[in-house]
């Protein structure tokens, strides 16, 4: 079972055993009463063991699926269930490859796919779903964290995709390229076509989508339009924080400030070489997306790439040039 499952279901049996103690102790009953209370120190003990236990486990999410393509408990349409869970596992596989060597080509074969395989090991019950898990880490320690986090950062993009707050969608489609946005659109197509809501349970999230968001989520990825281009700027970093992989640059040539995020590979390249880039006179490579969706003004944002030192114009002042992120 999915640790965060089995937690939840912890959560549910310490609750009844807290209330039947204080049943048996209002009914005077000592052997209930011992009894019980060494029910709820069971189930208080692990519980307690638990966040460290899901910290440590392999990647892992439960997908539920209900509305037309679910009969009850009793099972799933197949041809639903198969689909479902490839679209998934497509959108898990695009967003590490990604990660990994920036964004992909429109077609053709995702890199490193083999390594992102999730296993189905568990239905579970409720409306209807699967367990999808990562091979256990003494199989592939070093690439589990990694698909770990990019599980965690599919359930976010999914769950912002169909929020009904506009900015949480706007925090999202900073992250999607257009192959990721394809895998999208044909996942929430599918939902929508069949009629189907879906519930998702990873890491501490547990969020559901209703008929309503999933209408959402599909209209917004089919009326967005993304493109990406690789641009070259001169400037002065005058924001950045390590923490929030965030920066911000004021342009040589137009004084114009831009911010955005630092590429994780970046930023660890700049750690492991020492460098310090704050306040730095710099050349660097950014990302530019820009991002169109019906009705909307474009959204821009940038990633930095890669930067190296740089003169500062002659006529440089720093005055009014010292906005600190924090």
């Amino acid at each position: 079972m999915l640790l965060q499952l089995e937690q939840q279901y912890l959560q549910a049996n310490l609750a009844q055993a807290r209330a039947m103690l204080a049943d048996v102790q209002q009914d005077d009953d000592p052997i209930g009463q011992h009894q019980m209370a060494q029910l709820v120190r069971q189930l208080e003990t692990k519980l307690l063991a638990m966040p460290g236990e899901i910290a440590q486990a392999p990647a892992g999410v439960a997908l539920f699926f209900g509305g037309r393509p679910v009969v009850g408990s009793l099972g799933i349409h197949a041809d639903f269930g198969s689909k479902a869970i490839e679209r998934f596992q497509t959108i898990v596989s695009q967003r590490f490859a990604a990660e990994e060597v920036g964004p992909l080509a429109s077609k053709g074969r995702v890199p490193m796919k083999d390594a992102t395989h999730l296993l189905v090991t568990d239905v579970v019950r409720g409306s209807f779903g699967f367990v999808l898990q990562g091979a256990p880490q003494d199989q592939t320690q070093v690439l589990d964290t990694t698909l770990k986090e990019i599980v965690d950062k599919v359930a976010d993009t999914i769950s912002r995709v169909a929020a009904q707050d506009e900015a949480l969608f706007d925090g999202a489609v900073a992250e999607i390229d257009e192959r990721q946005k394809g895998a999208l659109t044909e996942f929430f197509k599918l939902l929508d076509t069949e009629g189907a809501t879906m519930r998702i349970v990873e890491g501490g999230r547990d969020f559901e989508l209703d008929q309503a968001s999933v209408q959402r989520a599909r209209h917004r990825v089919e009326n967005m339009r993304i493109t990406d281009r690789t641009q070259e700027l001169e400037g002065q970093i005058v924001g950045w924080t390590d923490y929030s992989a965030k920066f911000e640059l004021r342009l040589h040539e137009s004084r114009e400030l831009i911010q955005g995020s630092i590429a994780p590979q970046t930023l660890n390249r700049l750690a492991a070489e020492g460098v310090e880039p704050y306040h730095k006179h710099v050349r660097v490579h950014v990302k530019v997306r820009e991002v169109v969706a019906r009705n909307r003004q474009p959204k821009i944002s940038y990633t930095l790439l890669s930067l190296v030192t740089h003169p500062a114009p002659v006529d440089w002042s720093t005055q009014g040039v010292q906005n600190i992120i924090r």
